[in-house]
């Protein structure tokens, strides 16, 4: 058994506390662990209890780093567990964090997904079939996957198509149409585009011929 003989506020942050055992520096702990466990000057600790509240201190450091994680770039629940396990916290805190953050709503896949579906539709223009790629590299759950890309319609896919294929159809240096339109076929395939819509938008392109494709710009 221990006596806390000293509990002092850290310099640098008001919110942690360095607690003396004893007379001799222990550990530091967070406000809320302080309040949790009533950690106060003169108080007895059996070796038990100070393994509570260091497992409690360790919680909340796991989910202050994931919430730091977070405030930086969004993530989707996979790509924080990973970084979690990388930075190595136990499964349990990692699992109670990810709890916490989920019902605050600080993590959200749907919402995630939204936006990165988004950010690849205005930013990268790119086709459903490489969105649905990054989509899934990021662990996100095939169903809110095939939800949020069966909100793109076809003809908007096309037009996204036609946008992108119109702007290097005018790079392309190629006198042989059939060359030219193969070319163009795997840049949008590359893109990430269905052979269906690349097969339309390459059609359309053709046929309006290079001195209509003005349309096509941003």
């Amino acid at each position: 058994m221990k006596k806390i003989t000293k509990i002092e506020y850290q310099k640098n942050n008001k919110d942690r506390l360095n607690v003396y055992l004893d007379d001799s520096y222990a550990f530091s702990v967070d406000m809320d662990v302080m309040i949790k466990y009533s950690l106060a000057k003169n108080k007895v600790l059996e070796d038990d209890f100070i393994s509570q509240v260091l497992k409690a201190e360790e919680e909340v450091k796991a989910y202050s780093y994931a919430v730091g994680l977070l405030s930086r770039f969004p993530k989707s629940e996979k790509q924080l567990r990973d970084k979690m396990t990388e930075k190595g916290y136990d499964d349990d805190f990692i699992d109670s964090a990810i709890s916490r953050l989920k019902e605050h709503r600080y993590l959200d896949d749907e919402r995630y997904t939204d936006m990165v579906i988004n950010s690849r539709l205005n930013t990268s223009k790119e086709g459903k079939l490489k969105i649905r790629e990054s989509l899934y590299s990021k662990g996100i759950d095939r169903e809110i996957i095939n939800e949020k890309l069966g909100n793109i319609s076809a003809e908007d896919e096309l037009e996204r198509a036609c946008a992108l294929g119109g702007k290097k159809l005018s790079s392309i240096n190629e006198d042989d149409t059939r060359k030219k339109m193969v070319k163009l076929s795997n840049y949008l395939v590359n893109k990430g585009f269905e052979y269906g819509t690349v097969r339309k938008a390459v059609s359309r392109l053709m046929e309006k011929g290079l001195d209509e494709l003005g349309e096509f710009d941003d």
